[in-house]
């Protein structure tokens, strides 16, 4: 990868990061989270679609994939505790 591949890779790495940061405050555990997930990914696919058709805008792509990213970070951070997914970290 060429450097600014890897310097967008780290923007939206760290964008996924505060918005996963933010959506832990604002909804705690007890949470859906692997339900987010889906959620996220199918928000994806009909953004990207509408893109393709001239509906929608690769900034509103790059935000929703954004938005999935930090919801598949939280899910590995701190689980699904409404469907009983807990990282091995968190199993005492």
């Amino acid at each position: 990868m060429d450097a600014s591949t890897n310097s967008m890779i780290d923007d939206v790495l760290e964008r996924a990061v505060v918005s996963m940061m933010e959506a832990i405050e604002k909804f705690p555990q007890p949470n859906y989270v692997s339900l987010k997930v889906a959620e996220e990914a199918g928000e994806v696919v009909q953004a990207a679609v509408h893109y393709a058709e001239d509906r929608e805008t690769w900034k509103n792509v790059e935000a929703e994939v954004i938005q999935m990213i930090a919801m598949g970070l939280r899910l590995l951070v701190e689980g699904d505790q409404k469907n009983g997914i807990i990282p091995p970290h968190l199993k005492s």
